[in-house]
């Protein structure tokens, strides 16, 4: 009688650890609990377009975006992205097809990401 109860506890421990582990491990797998950051990227690096993408996992929603060629403002734009989405933005530049292109991408507070791409 007392190997059947410490069985059954010893189950329902496991049962609820795993239960536990479970709960947890799916919450830290969400990109967005808890979380702050977000990234900018050529959607397609080797093509030469200038198309890029706003992965937003931030409560910031607005960002600002200035393409330069050789260091010389040719398009800005603003954008917004809501928390967990990605913008794919298309910026309308039709002289940027030689030379060191950059973007620089910034949000209200400072933070602010550059992507580079040479021609």
């Amino acid at each position: 009688m007392q190997q059947k109860k410490l069985i059954l506890f010893i189950i329902i421990i496991f049962v609820l650890s795993s239960a536990y582990l479970l709960a947890i491990g799916s919450k830290f797998n969400n990109l967005n609990f808890g979380k702050d950051w977000w990234a900018v990227y050529f959607s397609d690096p080797k093509d030469n377009s200038l198309d890029f993408a706003i992965d937003n996992h931030n409560n910031i929603a607005s960002f600002h975006y200035v393409v330069l060629k050789d260091k010389e403002k040719i398009s800005e734009g603003d954008v917004k992205v809501e928390n967990g989405k990605i913008d794919i933005i298309k910026p309308d530049v039709a002289q940027a097809s030689s030379g060191n292109i950059t973007i620089e991408v910034s949000t209200g507070d400072n933070d602010k990401k550059d992507i580079y791409k040479n021609f």
